[in-house]
């Protein structure tokens, strides 16, 4: 029989920045300490986890959905990144 081994949790862990670049050029929601939520396209990042985001919407905490082309969303304001 041939044994099988498990990988250690230390092996298999996704680091937060190794998640974050495989979402570059991915769609993405971010929630705000505000409250605000914004989807777009995540263009970079920083060490801090700053973002650039293109085609970026507001989802909620806004009536008029307002649009923007191009931001920047400073690390100290996100509460939580969701992948769409």
């Amino acid at each position: 029989m041939s044994e099988t081994t498990t990988p250690s949790p230390a092996e298999t862990m996704t680091l937060p920045l190794e998640l974050l670049d495989q979402c570059v050029g991915k769609k993405l929601r971010v929630y705000l300490r505000d409250r605000h939520v914004y989807e777009g396209t995540l263009v970079g990042f920083d060490d801090l986890v700053n973002l650039v985001m293109d085609n970026v919407t507001e989802v909620a905490g806004s009536p008029d959905n307002s649009i923007s082309d191009r931001m920047l969303i400073s690390s100290r304001t996100l509460t939580m990144l969701a992948p769409l």
